[in-house]
């Protein structure tokens, strides 16, 4: 049924006496009808019609609000899903400049200026640790921490390069984090007043990385028995320099192993063998050098 364009309630009876309606009278005036009859039969029929369409425009009107209701409601909530985006979309920004920038947002702690600087590591020592990689001891010396020093100060740390994951895949990363230094030192190549400066800041650093207990207990075991172990004392450098090569080697294989299928040991436990075989190399090393020195002093 079309709906009611005007207010019935506002509709005027009509004169159904007048002549323009005579027509619609002479149609009833008969049998037992007379023109008063057929008025007043005309009339009822408008009250009728009336009141039925006064009914259908309440409920037209009711519809119709109802509508407006809804239609604002979901206009309310349009408005507040476009808001909650438009916050979760700046927050969203701020929390990536906040990744991005940490140094500008770093929360300052109001203490006095201390009486040593603190003890700093290069980014991409940090990185490495976090991710539970192999870092060369050299970066926990006093060496190690100048250059992080520099770094920091020469080196513009969110400049983003490419670099290659473990499984291949091209990643963008920062510029401090993705490159060592070049003169990092091996860990066979440090002296054993280099390491045992080492020792120390490396187990606080993997403890601070969030390695497991597990972890931390193996690699505190590690360098506890290298330098209890006899070599340590001993008289003979290639006894010293054996320990040193025995450290590059095993902790090198042991964070290869970490990754692989056959997965890793306790590196805790320190093994005669290879300790032996790297002691062998040393001085299979040391005779090289002295054949070979031999042999340039004949030539002359």
């Amino acid at each position: 049924m079309p709906e009611l364009v005007n207010d019935p309630n506002e509709a005027v009876r009509p004169n159904f006496a007048a002549e323009e309606y005579a027509a619609a009278r002479n149609v009833l005036i008969g049998a037992n009808l007379d023109e008063n009859a057929a008025i007043a039969l005309l009339e009822n029929a408008w009250h009728a019609n009336n009141a039925a369409e006064r009914e259908m425009w309440e409920r037209q009107r009711r519809a119709e609000g109802e509508a407006e209701r809804e239609r604002e409601r979901q206009e309310v909530e349009a408005r507040e899903r476009r808001e909650e985006a438009q916050m979760l979309e700046e927050e969203s920004v701020r929390r990536e400049e906040r990744k991005k920038y940490k140094s500008k947002y770093t929360e300052i702690a109001m203490d006095p200026t201390p009486d040593t600087p603190p003890e700093i590591l290069s980014a991409y020592a940090t990185t490495r640790l976090q991710k539970g990689l192999y870092v060369e001891m050299w970066y926990f010396t006093n060496e190690g921490l100048d250059y992080a020093l520099k770094s920091a100060s020469s080196v513009d740390e969110n400049a983003l390069v490419q670099a290659i994951d473990k499984e291949g895949n091209a990643v963008w990363t920062t510029a401090a984090a993705s490159k060592g230094s070049k003169t990092a030192l091996d860990d066979r190549d440090l002296t054993w007043d280099q390491l045992s400066i080492a020792i120390p800041r490396f187990l606080d650093a993997i403890h601070a990385a969030g390695w497991t207990d597990q972890r931390q207990a193996i690699m505190a075991d590690l360098f506890t028995r290298l330098q209890a172990h006899p070599y340590r004392a001993s008289r003979d450098p290639l006894d010293r320099l054996a320990l040193l090569r025995y450290l590059l080697e095993q902790q090198r294989l042991w964070h290869q192993a970490v990754e692989a299928r056959t997965g890793a040991w306790n590196i805790g436990v320190l093994n005669k063998n290879l300790l032996r075989r790297a002691a062998d190399s040393v001085r299979r090393e040391r005779n090289d050098r002295e054949d070979a020195e031999r042999a340039r002093m004949c030539e002359w």
